[in-house]
C-alpha cells in the first residue's frame, strides 16, 4: 500500500453505466465503513463520476491499488442497492459477453441484472435536530424563506423532506434560503435510494393449471439416448448433446427423465424454449412431474414485479427448475446441472437489440462454468450445430421415430398456379378446403399457418399507385380490422385509414395482400357456425390472451386455429389431424443466405403439429414453386437430404458454416452522415485487413433493406472471413473500431451496432 492511512480502505473495483469505449473499464472506490457488510462482487452501487452520480456494478473487491492509480484521486461509493446480488458464474459472464459481442460491459450487466430493481438517487434535505416554537419564532422575524424551509422539515416525518418536494412551485427565494441555510450547516442533504414501490405479486406459475401427472414409459430410442445423457451426467463433465429427433418423438420426455436425475443430486435445470407461447404448456407437464413450487416461468412478458419476486427466489435455490425463453438464460441458478434448449435451431433465440446475445451460445458457456451437461434438441438442427456433431464436437443421440408408433403426417404440395389456372384465386385452394370441411363432419382440429398477421398487407390507390406507407417507417402500413386502424409493424405507429388517396386525392383506395385476420374473417364467412381461434403478436400482447387461446385450443372448444409462428412450435395438441399451409414458399423469396434452412425448419416444425395422437396427420403446403428441393425434403421429412444438399451450396458460395460473418449497421437521423460514417468504416476495415494480411470481403455500404425505421436511416456494410476463425474476424473488428474511434470518423448522432454471425443476415 501506498498510504499509511489508506492501509484499511477496502477497494471496489466498478463498472459504470456507460457505452463509451474509453470507459469499459473497472473504475476503482473507496467502500466507506458503514457499507462495507453489505458490497460484494454483483452489487449495484451509485458512485460519483464526472461531477454527477451513475449506477455502476461491482465486479470485484481489492485490498490494493494498481501502481498507477493514487489514492488521492479515488472517491467513496455513495449508495448501494442490496435488493439483488449477481452470483459468480453471471459476473465471469461480463467480460466473455462483452469480448464476444464486441459490446460494452455495462450493456451486458444490463441485460444480465433482473428488471425493475434499479433505483433512484434523490436528494433529500435533513434538519439534524428539532426546532422548538421559539426558535422557529425567531427565524420567522429573521427571514421568512428560511423559516418556511426550517418549519416544513420541523413538522415532516423523520425532519426530512425530499430537496424536489421541497423546492416545486416555490419562487427563486425559496431556492436561495434553502442554499444559505445548507452552507450554514443548519441543513444537510443526502443522496439516497428510491424504495420503489413494494408489492406481493403471484408467482409466474399461478395462473397454470396442474393436472395429475400421468404414467410414462420410455420407449426403447427414448431409454436408449437417456442412458448415454446419464452417463455423461454421473462423470460431471461438461458435455454437449445435439437430441435429434422428428416431431412427435417424446424429446420433451427425454428432458424431464434428464432432469430427474439432476434433482436427485441437488442440482437445478435450466430448460430453454424459444416462445413465450411454449411457456404455459411445458411449464404445466413440467409442474405435473416435479410440483409448482420447484418449477419456475421467466419471460420478459410477465410483470415486473413478478420477474423480481421469481428472481430472487431462483437466486435463494428455493427453485429447481427454471423454464422459458431466450431472457431466462440469465436465471441466476447456485448449482446449475442440466441446461436444456429446445428446439436449438430457432433465430428468436438471438437477441436482435444490443447486447446481442444468442441464448444457445450463453447457455453453453454458463454449462461450461459449471461443468454441466448440454440437451441442444430439434427436429430439424441448425445445419451449423449439426455440422458440428458431424465434427465430433457434439454428441448426436437420435430418435427416428414417433413416441406413440404413430406414422409421420402424409404431406401434399399444392400447386397454387394450378389453382388459380383453374380461375380459383382464395387464399384457401380447394383440396385444402374439402379437408378442413372433412375434419369438421370427424369433429377433429385443423390448424392453418400463414406467417403474416393483420388484416390486408398494404393499402394502395389504383388510381396513381401510391402505397400508404409509414411516416417514420420506409415500409408500407398494415390495414388491421379490428380498430379499424393502420399498423406499422416496426414502430408501432397506428393512424386511420384514408378514405382518398393522400397524393392524388382519388377514392380509389383499395386493400392487398392477405393477413391472419383476413383468414379469420374467411372462414368465418364460410363456417359461420363454427368458433375459430387465432393466435398471432396481436394476440399474445393482449394480458393473458395467449394462454386462453391455447389452452381453448388444448380442450377443443374450438375447432380451428389460425396463426403465424407461435402456433409452429413445440406445441402438442392430440385433437388435431390437418395443417394447412397457406404460403409455403413466402420465407423462400427473402434476400438471406438460411432462406431454404428457414424454411425447412418452419415447415418441418409446423407440419409436425399434425397427427401426434392416434390418428394420422395430413398437412397441405400451398406453393407457386412446388418443385423447390426445401418442399420436396419437408414433404419426405428427410432432414438428411435436405442437410447435404444445403451444406454443399454452403460450401460452394463460402457461408457459414465455412466462413464467418459480420454486420455492421449503422444508424442516424441524417442519411447522408449515416452513409459517410459507414463509408469511411468500410475505408478502414479495408485499410486494416490488407495491413494485417487478412483476407476479407467487405459489402457495402448499402441502405439496408428497411432503409429508415422510427425515422432513423440505416446503412449496413457486411464482412466476411474465409474459415472458421471467429477470434480472427474480432480481432479485425477491434483493431477497426480503435482506429475509427481514434481518426474521429463518426460523426455525432450516428450509432453502430454490429452483429458476428447474426441469423439475419
Amino acid at each position: 500500500m501506498k498510504e499509511e492511512d489508506s492501509t484499511k480502505q477496502s477497494l471496489a473495483q466498478v463498472i459504470i453505466d456507460s457505452t463509451h469505449s474509453n470507459l469499459d473499464r473497472p473504475f476503482h472506490y473507496f467502500i466507506p465503513e458503514e457499507m462495507r457488510a453489505l458490497v460484494a462482487p454483483g452489487i449495484e452501487v451509485y458512485v460519483p463520476f464526472n461531477h454527477r452520480v451513475i449506477r455502476g456494478w461491482i465486479m470485484a473487491i481489492d485490498d490494493e491499488l494498481p501502481d498507477h492509480i493514487a489514492y488521492h484521486s479515488l472517491q467513496k461509493i455513495v449508495a448501494v442497492n442490496e435488493q439483488y446480488r449477481l452470483q459468480k458464474d453471471l459476473i465471469s459472464l461480463v467480460p466473455w459477453l462483452s469480448e464476444t459481442l464486441l459490446c460494452s460491459q455495462s450493456e451486458v450487466l444490463k441485460a444480465i441484472a433482473p428488471v425493475g430493481v434499479e433505483k433512484k438517487l434523490q436528494e433529500w434535505i435533513f434538519l439534524p435536530e428539532k426546532l422548538s416554537k421559539e426558535q422557529l419564532y425567531l427565524w420567522q422575524g429573521l427571514d421568512p424563506d428560511s423559516a418556511e424551509i426550517l418549519t416544513r422539515l420541523n413538522n415532516a416525518a423523520g425532519r426530512k423532506i425530499k430537496k424536489k418536494t421541497l423546492l416545486t412551485n416555490k419562487s427563486e427565494n425559496t431556492s436561495i434560503a434553502l442554499q444559505r441555510l445548507l452552507k450554514d450547516r443548519l441543513v444537510e442533504v443526502k443522496k439516497i435510494l428510491s424504495s420503489g414501490k413494494r408489492s406481493s405479486p403471484k408467482s409466474s406459475s399461478s395462473k397454470i393449471i396442474v393436472e395429475e401427472p400421468r404414467k410414462h414409459q420410455l420407449t426403447l430410442e427414448q431409454a436408449k439416448v437417456l442412458k448415454e445423457i446419464e452417463k455423461s451426467m454421473q462423470e460431471k463433465i461438461f458435455r454437449i448433446f445435439l437430441l435429434h429427433g422428428v416431431t412427435g418423438s417424446g424429446k420433451t420426455e427425454v428432458y424431464i427423465e434428464a432432469a430427474k436425475k439432476v434433482l436427485a443430486r441437488h442440482q437445478q435445470v435450466l430448460y430453454l424454449v424459444p416462445e413465450i407461447a411454449l411457456t404455459p404448456q411445458t411449464g404445466r407437464r413440467l409442474m405435473e412431474r416435479f410440483g409448482s413450487s420447484k418449477v419456475v416461468v421467466l419471460h420478459s412478458a410477465l410483470p415486473e414485479a413478478v420477474r423480481r419476486k421469481e428472481w430472487q427466489r431462483i437466486a435463494s435455490g428455493e427453485v429447481e427448475i427454471v423454464i422459458g425463453a431466450r431472457s431466462a438464460v440469465f436465471a441466476p441458478l447456485p448449482d446449475l446441472g442440466l441446461v436444456i434448449v429446445d428446439e436449438e435451431h430457432e433465430p428468436s433465440y438471438r437477441q436482435e437489440k444490443d447486447p446481442k446475445y444468442h441464448a444457445r451460445d450463453v447457455a453453453i458457456q454458463r454449462a461450461t462454468i459449471h461443468g454441466a451437461t448440454v440437451l441442444l434438441g430439434s427436429a430439424t438442427p441448425s445445419l451449423e450445430s449439426y455440422e458440428k456433431a458431424k465434427r465430433g464436437l457434439y454428441s448426436i443421440l437420435e430418435l427416428k421415430n414417433r413416441a406413440r408408433g404413430q406414422s409421420m403426417p402424409i404431406v401434399e404440395i399444392v400447386d397454387m398456379r394450378h389453382e388459380l389456372s383453374e380461375g380459383h384465386k382464395g387464399m384457401i385452394s380447394r383440396p385444402l378446403h374439402k379437408a378442413i370441411e372433412e375434419r369438421l363432419r370427424r369433429q377433429e382440429q385443423v390448424i392453418l399457418y400463414l406467417n403474416r398477421r393483420g388484416f390486408s398487407t398494404f393499402v394502395l390507390c389504383r388510381e396513381c399507385g401510391h402505397i400508404v406507407n409509414c411516416s417514420r417507417c420506409s415500409i408500407s402500413m398494415v390495414y388491421h380490422r379490428s380498430g379499424e386502424k393502420l399498423h406499422c409493424h416496426y414502430c408501432q405507429k397506428k393512424e386511420a385509414v384514408p378514405t382518398t388517396c393522400p397524393q392524388c386525392r382519388s377514392k380509389s383506395i383499395r386493400f392487398f395482400g392477405t393477413g391472419t385476420q383476413k383468414i379469420e374473417a374467411e372462414l368465418m364467412n364460410l363456417y359461420p357456425e363454427v368458433p375459430i381461434l387465432r393466435m398471432d403478436r396481436d394476440v399474445a400482447q393482449q394480458s393473458g390472451s395467449m394462454e386462453e387461446v391455447i389452452d381453448k385450443f388444448a380442450r377443443g372448444e374450438a375447432p380451428i386455429l389460425i396463426g403465424t409462428q407461435m402456433i409452429a412450435k413445440g406445441l402438442d395438441f392430440p385433437r388435431v389431424t390437418l395443417v394447412g399451409v397457406l404460403s409455403a414458399d413466402a420465407s423462400l423469396h427473402v434476400s438471406d443466405f438460411r432462406a431454404a434452412e428457414r424454411t425447412f425448419q418452419l415447415l418441418s416444425q409446423v407440419a409436425g403439429r399434425a397427427g401426434r395422437a392416434e390418428k394420422i396427420g395430413e398437412v397441405f403446403l400451398q406453393s407457386y414453386c412446388p418443385e423447390h428441393y426445401c418442399l420436396e425434403a419437408v414433404k419426405n421429412h428427410d432432414y438428411l437430404s435436405f442437410y447435404y444438399r444445403e451444406i454443399q451450396i454452403r460450401h460452394q458460395l463460402g457461408y457459414p458454416p465455412y466462413s464467418r460473418l459480420a454486420q455492421f449497421l449503422f444508424t442516424g437521423a441524417e442519411d447522408e452522415e449515416v452513409q459517410s460514417a459507414a463509408q469511411n468504416w468500410t475505408e478502414i476495415l479495408n485499410h486494416i485487413s490488407k495491413e494485417v494480411n487478412i483476407p476479407l470481403d467487405v459489402w457495402g455500404p448499402a441502405p439496408a433493406s428497411i432503409h429508415r425505421v422510427e425515422e432513423r436511416f440505416r446503412w449496413m456494410v457486411t464482412a466476411r472471413l474465409e474459415g472458421t476463425g471467429t477470434d480472427l474476424l474480432r480481432y479485425l473488428i477491434r483493431l477497426t473500431k480503435h482506429s475509427y474511434q481514434e481518426q474521429k470518423r463518426k460523426p455525432k448522432g450516428v450509432a453502430l451496432s454490429i452483429s458476428i454471425d447474426s441469423s439475419d443476415l
